[in-house]
């Protein structure tokens, strides 16, 4: 009799693992969406400063060929991002998280860049005798 009721307690509990399981099913954990965020508002940063004269049309051909580039570099479907975007909207606790998460993400790659960008520190200018005489005349 205990047996029983422990192999149902077992399958009860393995059933509503599974059902919880399955609302996650497709949804992007929130490191992977992050990387997608980012890299999404980096390609709309981009297209916000070269393109600036493009007519509505002209905007909305760009911008899908920019998103499908990020979700093609992301290894992430257009279906998957948008799933998990709607998913992270109605859960409102994970999306906080997901947005700190994705400030944090963006504030250590900009750090990043920034480093990269500056390859050996600035020397002061001295200058030339020449030039100081031009200059006091």
């Amino acid at each position: 009799m205990r047996r029983r009721i422990l192999i149902a307690i077992v399958c009860l509990s393995a059933i509503s693992l599974t059902y919880s399981c399955k609302s996650k099913r497709g949804i992007l954990p929130i490191n992977d969406m992050k990387v997608v965020m980012w890299d999404m508002l980096l390609a709309d940063n981009w297209y916000a400063q070269t393109a600036i004269r493009d007519t509505t049309a002209q905007k909305n051909k760009k911008y899908i060929a920019l998103y499908e580039s990020v979700f093609k570099q992301d290894g992430v479907t257009k279906e998957q991002f948008y799933k998990s975007y709607n998913y992270y909207q109605t859960h409102t606790k994970e999306m906080v998280i997901l947005l700190d998460s994705l400030e944090a993400y963006g504030s250590r790659e900009k750090g990043i860049s920034e480093a990269k960008s500056i390859t050996e520190p600035i020397k002061p200018i001295k200058p030339s005798i020449s030039q100081l005489i031009k200059a006091a005349k």
